[in-house]
């Protein structure tokens, strides 16, 4: 989808997009939402959905599930040269 910028001369990258005097092009939804809500125009532009949602993935089964990591111990710390439990001289 075509991507107008405000400035129609500029030429240049914004947010990953390349713009050809002030025309760029991008099919991302996350991206064409932020061009739209920093003054970009869009060329016909579908009804965007929420764009923390990312219709390249799949969505998780239950998404209000914490997730493993953090409900995980840190890593203990791993000691080098004598283990852990040798005393130094042993």
């Amino acid at each position: 989808m075509k991507v107008f910028a405000p400035n129609k001369q500029y030429t240049g990258t914004s947010a990953s997009v390349p713009f050809l005097n002030g025309v760029g092009e991008t099919t991302d939804l996350r991206l064409l939402n932020w061009f739209k809500s920093h003054g970009y125009e869009l060329e016909d532009m579908p009804e965007l959905g929420d764009p923390a949602e990312d219709p390249g993935k799949p969505q998780e089964e239950n998404p209000e599930a914490p997730e493993d990591s953090a409900e995980k111990e840190p890593d203990k710390e791993v000691k080098k040269g004598k283990s852990a439990n040798q005393k130094a001289g042993e």
